[in-house]
C-alpha cells in the first residue's frame, strides 16, 4: 500500500512539473497556426470579396516593396495580394523574434509603408492598419481594412 501511494504521488509530482514548464520554443505565440492558416482565417471572418489572391513569402530582400522597411529582421512573414486587380489590397503577416519590439517595429512600418507602391492605385491613410497579437504583426491596406482588422482581432487567444 505504501509503494502504490509512493507511486501516485511520484506521477502526481511528475504531472504538476510537466504542466509548469515553459512552452516549447517558437510556440509562446499568440495566434497558433501557419501563417497562411492565419490569412485563410481572417478572409474567411472579414467576409470580403476578393478576387484570386496569391500568398507571397516576405523575406528581407522584398521587405522593402511589402512592408515599407529595407531588410527588415522577423521570424517568418506572408503577404497575400490579388493575382491581378485595379483595386489597391494588401495584407501581410509578420511574426517578429522574441527579442524583437512590437511597438517600434509597428511603428517602423506605418512610417514607411508606401500607399500607393502599386503606382497608378492607392490607399487612403484610413485604409492602412498596423496591428498586433503577441507577436504576430498584421499590415492592412485595402479599401475592406476594417472588416480584415475586425476578422484579426477575433484571433486573439
Amino acid at each position: 500500500m505504501k509503494k502504490l501511494i509512493a507511486a501516485l504521488l511520484t506521477l502526481l509530482l511528475l504531472a504538476g512539473v510537466a504542466a509548469c514548464q515553459s512552452p516549447a520554443a517558437g510556440s509562446n505565440a499568440a495566434v497558433q497556426g501557419s501563417l497562411e492558416e492565419i490569412m485563410a482565417k481572417i478572409y474567411a471572418g472579414a467576409k470580403v470579396e476578393m478576387p484570386e489572391l496569391v500568398n507571397t513569402e516576405i523575406t528581407g530582400e522584398n521587405s522593402k516593396y511589402y512592408l515599407g522597411v529595407e531588410n527588415m529582421e522577423f521570424n517568418e512573414a506572408l503577404a497575400s495580394e490579388p493575382l491581378m486587380n485595379a483595386s489597391p489590397h494588401s495584407v501581410c503577416l509578420v511574426r517578429l523574434n522574441d527579442d524583437q519590439d512590437v511597438e517600434a517595429v509597428k511603428k517602423q512600418i506605418k512610417e514607411n509603408v508606401d500607399p500607393f507602391k502599386w503606382v497608378c492605385v492607392g490607399v487612403q491613410e484610413d485604409e492602412i492598419v498596423v496591428d498586433n497579437i503577441g507577436d504576430l504583426v498584421v499590415l492592412i491596406m485595402s479599401a475592406d481594412a476594417d472588416a480584415l482588422h475586425e476578422s484579426f482581432l477575433t484571433l486573439k487567444n
